[in-house]
Formats: structure tokens, C-alpha cells, sequence
């Protein structure tokens, strides 16, 4: 892997993403939005009940971080190839892995961020709310700074290999496809875990195990990708 290609493309997507004033509403809005549904269901919580913050942080991780991901995706994948942006960076001589990876991080980079910033607001919430709250488990530490960043990335790195190698609109149901099944799962997962803390642990290493494959996975796929292959699929 040519890292320093990876990190040139990955700063040129950052800087195209601050750069993009239609992105903001978006970056606003998404932990803003989530931030606020689950103070709410912090709100229902029966009187002198202690607060546990383990399910909520885990679920809003995840989630935020596929949707951020989703959102943000198309502007350096869907929209470079649409536009035909994409022939400038297939003439350079970065490889199809090498651009994939460089855009992938482009976008986890701010998409994580906007977890931590849902995270930060949920946290400070519960602490000025004069809850009591019970201590963080360690494992809810390991998720926020790794499990959750990895599965973003895996999230971001599938959807950019569809939208490399598929057709325009191939790649959107393919894409919402992708987006849902992740969605679901995550949905599923994660009420069972804030019903049942026992079930955290399991379901953090579960997350870890699953995305580094979809990441890898992602990986070795967008390696099999040809020049060829995404020029057809650039609309006229």
C-alpha cells in the first residue's frame, strides 16, 4: 500500500469536505439530531433510577457513524465519479486500492468526529442533568476509540467500493441496500445490548471482528477493480 498516496488523497477529500458549505447542514444536524432523540429516552427514565450510559454510548456510535459515513460518502465517491472528476486521479499514478484508501479515510476522518461530538453532547447532558450515573465500562472505552472508527470505516470503505466499480444507478440500490442491512443489524444489536448489559462485551468484539472483515474485504475488492471498469461506468 503507497501510504503516502493514501494520505495525499485523504487530505484532498478533507479539505473538499470542510471546503464544501452544503456538507455543514449535514455535519450539523446528524449528532445534533441523534443527540436529542436519545436525551429524550434519557428524559423517560423512572425517578432515582440510576443512569447507564454503556447501551446508549454504543448505539449512538455505531449509528452515527454509518449515517455520517452514508451522507458524506457520496461527495468523494457517487458525486467525483458523476462529474468525471474521478479520470483526473485514474491518470495519476496512485493504484484503484490506493485512491479507495485515501478517500475512505477522507471520510471516516469527519464522520468519526461527529460521533464524538454526539457522544460529548449526551455525556455532558447526563452530567449537568443530576442524574446518578453509573461509571462507564471499560469496553465502552475500547468501542468509542476503536471499534467505532473501525466500523465506520468498514461502512464507508463498502459503499465507496460500490460506487467505484458499479454503474450510477446500480450503486444506489446497492448502496441503500448496504446501508440498511447495517442499519438493521446495528438496530437489533444494539436495543438487545441496552436491555441486557451483559451482552456489551460480546457485542463490541462481534462489532470489531465484523468490520475489520468487511474492511478487508472492501480492500481486496477494490484492488480487483480496473481502470477500465470505472470509466464505463461514468456517465456521459
Amino acid at each position: 500500500m503507497n501510504w503516502e498516496g493514501v494520505s495525499i488523497v485523504a487530505r484532498k477529500e478533507l479539505k473538499e469536505i470542510v471546503s464544501n458549505k452544503g456538507n455543514y447542514i449535514s455535519i450539523l444536524l446528524l449528532p445534533i439530531f441523534f443527540s436529542f432523540i436519545y436525551i429524550l429516552r434519557l428524559f423517560s427514565m423512572g425517578e432515582g433510577q440510576a443512569l447507564v450510559l454503556d447501551g446508549i454510548l454504543l448505539n449512538v456510535s455505531l449509528l452515527i457513524g454509518a449515517f455520517a459515513g452514508f451522507t458524506l460518502c457520496g461527495a468523494v465517491f457517487y458525486r467525483e465519479k458523476q462529474s468525471g472528476v474521478i479520470e483526473t486521479l485514474l491518470c495519476t499514478p496512485l493504484n484503484i486500492r490506493t485512491i479507495w484508501m485515501g478517500k475512505v479515510m477522507g471520510v471516516t476522518i469527519p464522520a468519526y468526529f461527529l460521533v464524538l461530538v454526539a457522544v460529548g453532547i449526551i455525556s455532558i447532558f447526563a452530567l449537568i442533568s443530576g442524574m446518578v450515573i453509573q461509571p462507564v465500562q471499560p469496553i465502552t472505552i475500547v468501542n468509542l476509540a476503536l471499534v467505532a472508527p473501525l466500523f465506520t470505516a468498514a461502512a464507508i470503505g463498502l459503499m465507496g467500493y460500490v460506487q467505484l466499480a458499479l454503474g450510477m444507478r446500480e450503486n444506489r440500490l446497492i448502496n441503500f441496500g448496504v446501508f440498511f442491512v447495517l442499519i438493521l443489524g446495528l438496530s437489533i444489536s444494539s436495543g438487545l445490548v441496552m436491555e441486557d448489559l451483559s451482552l456489551l462485551g460480546p457485542a463490541v468484539t462481534g462489532v470489531f471482528i465484523a468490520s475489520a472483515g468487511l474492511l478487508a474485504l472492501a480492500s481486496y475488492l477494490s484492488g480487483r477493480v480496473k481502470n477500465e471498469k470505472i470509466i464505463t461506468t461514468i456517465p456521459d
